[in-house]
C-alpha cells in the first residue's frame, strides 16, 4: 500500500468522524427540542414523549459507538506504516544484493535478512487486516444504530400524524430528526465504502 493511499484512509477517517460526531449533536439537539415540545403539551403528546424519549437515548447510543472508531483507526494506520518502513528495509537490501550480484558477489546472511523481513511484512500484513475488519464492524454497529434511529423517526412521524389536531409542530420536528438521521447515515455509508476499498487492496497484497 502506498503512503499516498493510507493518507487518504486517515483524511477519510478525520472527515467521518467530524461528520458523524457534529450529526450525532445535532441529532441530540433535535430529541431535546421534541421532549420539551411535548412537555409543554402535557398528556396530550405523551406518546410522542416516548418516541423522543427513544430518539434520545439512541442518539446517546450512537455516540458511544462513534467514540470507539479513533481506538481502531490509530493502530491501523501505525500497522501499514511500520508495513511501509518494512518494506523499504527489503527494497534497500535487495538494491545491495543487486549492486553486489553485478560484481559477481553473492552474501547469504543479505538474502536472509531479507527473507526474515518479508516474513515480518506478510504477518504485519494479517494483523493490519484483522484490524481492518475490526474497524468495519464498528462502523457496522454505527450503521445498525442507524437503522433502529431510522425506525424511530418512522414512529415520531405516525405520532405526529394522530397528534395534528394538538397545534403542535410535531411533524416539522419528526422531518428535522429524519434529516439528522440521514446526515449520519449518509457519513457512515461513504465511510464504509471507502473502508471496503482499503479492505479490498489489503487483500490483494496479502
Amino acid at each position: 500500500m502506498e503512503i499516498q493511499h493510507i493518507m487518504q484512509v486517515v483524511d477519510a477517517s478525520f472527515v467521518a468522524r467530524q461528520s458523524i460526531e457534529k450529526s450525532l449533536r445535532e441529532i441530540d439537539r433535535r430529541a431535546l427540542n421534541a421532549m420539551v415540545l411535548v412537555k409543554r403539551h402535557g398528556n396530550t403528546l405523551a406518546g410522542y414523549g416516548v418516541v423522543a424519549q427513544a430518539f434520545r437515548e439512541r442518539a446517546a447510543n450512537l455516540k458511544e459507538s462513534a467514540s470507539h472508531l479513533q481506538e481502531t483507526i490509530a493502530p491501523l494506520i501505525q500497522a501499514h506504516m511500520r508495513i511501509l518502513q518494512h518494506q523499504r528495509f527489503v527494497a534497500s537490501f535487495s538494491a545491495i544484493a543487486q549492486a553486489m550480484a553485478q560484481y559477481g558477489q553473492i552474501c547469504a546472511s543479505l538474502e536472509n535478512i531479507r527473507t526474515r523481513w518479508r516474513d515480518t511484512i506478510a504477518r504485519e500484513e494479517v494483523e493490519a487486516r484483522k484490524i481492518l475488519l475490526r474497524l468495519i464492524a464498528t462502523v457496522d454497529v454505527l450503521q445498525e444504530g442507524i437503522e433502529e434511529q431510522e425506525y424511530v423517526v418512522t414512529n415520531g412521524r405516525i405520532e405526529a400524524a394522530l397528534a395534528e389536531d394538538t397545534g403542535a409542530p410535531l411533524m416539522r420536528v419528526s422531518r428535522d430528526m429524519g434529516e439528522a438521521v440521514r446526515t449520519v447515515s449518509n457519513a457512515i455509508r461513504t465511510y464504509r465504502h471507502q473502508l471496503e476499498s482499503l479492505a479490498y487492496e489489503s487483500s490483494t497484497d496479502i
